[in-house]
């Protein structure tokens, strides 16, 4: 069955590549962000998810009035300020909140009260969202925080499908300037974002309730740490 497929943070990186994958396989996909994609037969919508809350909420509805009778979410939408919690600035904060946690959870609000049919969820997180860092108080706390959003969300039987998959850095955009990040002295060993979309279109295939997988690197793999099915029994 064809789907209608909502892709926060679309318009680059994995999300761009996930919205390459689901068009070419003649869904109708719609992606967020700050500039339009390079790509054709699919649907725009700009989205910039900044600190002011009353701001979001406003953007969040006309999205969903523009993009209406959604299927899947794809949230993979990121932003990082690095520091020490004192360091980081009120904004900084609020920003990764709103970005990393609110976003996606007013999301799922809006879109599951529009549909007659469970709403599939794929969240994007990454391995923050299980390994402490000093320099990322905020952004390991709202990436763990979405990870356990889509474990809470599949006890909700009128939602459908969640995903939750954990990629390790991804060679993009996502890390210019990040000077102070390991990864950046070693981008040859980051993963493809064209890589990693393949691996998370292959873990939301199949019959399961929930998802749980971490996509590691050195060496390229994908292992899931968590399966339920539609029982919520856990299988893995």
């Amino acid at each position: 069955m064809k789907k209608r497929i909502l892709i926060v943070g679309g318009t680059s990186g994995l999300g761009l590549e996930l919205a390459r994958i689901y068009s070419q396989d003649g869904h109708t996909v719609c992606v967020t962000g700050r500039s339009a994609p390079e790509l054709a037969n699919i649907q725009y919508e700009a989205l910039s998810i900044t600190s002011d809350n009353a701001t979001l909420q406003t953007d969040l509805d006309q999205l969903v009035s523009s993009f209406d009778r959604v299927n899947t979410l794809v949230y993979a939408a990121g932003f990082l300020q690095r520091g020490t919690i004192d360091t980081l600035s009120d904004a900084a904060l609020q920003q990764m909140t709103n970005v990393g946690l609110l976003a996606p959870m007013l999301l799922v609000q809006r879109l599951k009260n529009r549909l007659d049919t469970p709403l599939k969820v794929m969240l994007i997180t990454s391995s923050s969202q299980y390994t402490p860092r000093e320099l990322e108080p905020a952004y390991c706390a709202v990436k763990a925080g979405l990870g356990m959003l889509g474990a809470s969300l599949v006890r909700d039987s009128k939602i459908g499908k969640v995903l939750v998959a954990a990629p390790s850095g991804i060679n993009t955009n996502f890390w210019s300037g990040e000077t102070e990040s390991a990864m950046t002295n070693d981008a040859d060993k980051m993963l493809s974002a064209a890589w990693v979309a393949e691996q998370v279109v292959e873990l939301s295939s199949g019959s399961f309730k929930y998802k749980y997988a971490k996509i590691l690197r050195n060496p390229p793999r994908t292992e899931i740490q968590e399966v339920l099915d539609n029982q919520l029994n856990t299988l893995l």
